[in-house]
């Protein structure tokens, strides 16, 4: 999807408007998104709003908060809140045993009160939206996040394939330390490459020296497969989840042009189009 910055600030605006709504409420009623987050559910998905228009965070980098797992995993969650509104009731910031906000339990035990039905339509609603907007927002992000790590594992497969291909011919005789230097001069793995050198700086080549290089290759090529199917799995679950987020999408975007918001319809727009294009060929 090619970037429009007036575009996604329009959706940005629209975000922070809906974040605005949705603390108030979380924070009254004490809603979060897991134990190990204290603070108002809706912080969580906007640490990314603001990890993007900051530029804080690595969009390509694996760790990041713009990661593609992290990124399908709260696309995930955010599907979840339309059938649970009222999430997790946060024990430390619910209301004293005399408030209105909490009932007595047959036991004589304080116990939160679930929000009333207008007020779990009411987050129903407002989530409703923001994941749209969230889905939309983020969809090169996580595209971007995935192919560049992808083209690095793959980078990394090609650099074993060099790396086997030296260490053989060093075993055999026909290549000397100087040329298979220069040949892994072009590893990008730096602990692969650097431990070869070490190993190009004696004369010769010993079997057990062969052999520990091939069991660090082979963990490393382990590891990137396994970490290659991780990633793809991720990639298909945000996909899949940006694909049923926008088949509720077509209200949101009616009302958004109803209400003059041309631009942030058009970026919610053009990036459901692209997101049905490359769900066809997956």
């Amino acid at each position: 999807m090619a970037f429009d910055g007036a575009e996604q600030a329009a959706i940005v605006e629209l975000m922070h408007g809906k974040y605005g709504q949705i603390l108030a409420i979380e924070a009254e009623w004490g809603i979060r998104l897991h134990e190990g987050d204290m603070r108002p559910r809706i912080e969580h998905f906007h640490d990314a709003v603001r990890a993007l228009t900051s530029g804080s965070a690595d969009m390509y980098a694996k760790n990041s908060r713009l990661s593609v797992e992290n990124l399908a995993y709260d696309i995930g969650q955010l599907r979840l809140i339309q059938g649970k509104p009222s999430g997790l009731i946060n024990k430390a910031t619910e209301k004293s045993a005399g408030s209105a906000l909490v009932k007595k339990a047959d036991a004589g035990a304080a116990a939160p009160k679930m929000p009333p039905a207008s007020v779990r339509g009411q987050i129903t609603t407002l989530y409703r939206d923001y994941t749209v907007f969230f889905a939309a927002l983020f969809a090169q992000a996580a595209d971007l996040n995935y192919q560049s790590r992808s083209e690095t594992m793959d980078a990394t497969m090609s650099d074993l394939g060099v790396v086997e291909r030296v260490v053989k011919a060093l075993v055999a005789g026909t290549m000397t330390n100087t040329k298979a230097a220069e040949e892994l001069a072009h590893v990008e793995h730096d602990d692969l490459r650097e431990r070869l050198q070490a190993q190009l700086s004696k004369k010769t080549l010993s079997p057990a020296e062969k052999l520990q290089i091939q069991g660090m290759m082979g963990q490393i090529e382990k590891g990137l497969r396994a970490e290659q199917k991780s990633l793809d799995q991720s990639h298909m679950h945000f996909a899949t989840g940006q694909l049923a987020v926008y088949e509720e999408a077509k209200e949101t975007i009616k009302r958004l042009q109803q209400q003059g918001l041309n631009l942030a319809g058009k970026f919610v727009e053009n990036a459901m189009s692209q997101s049905s294009g490359k769900g066809k060929t997956r």
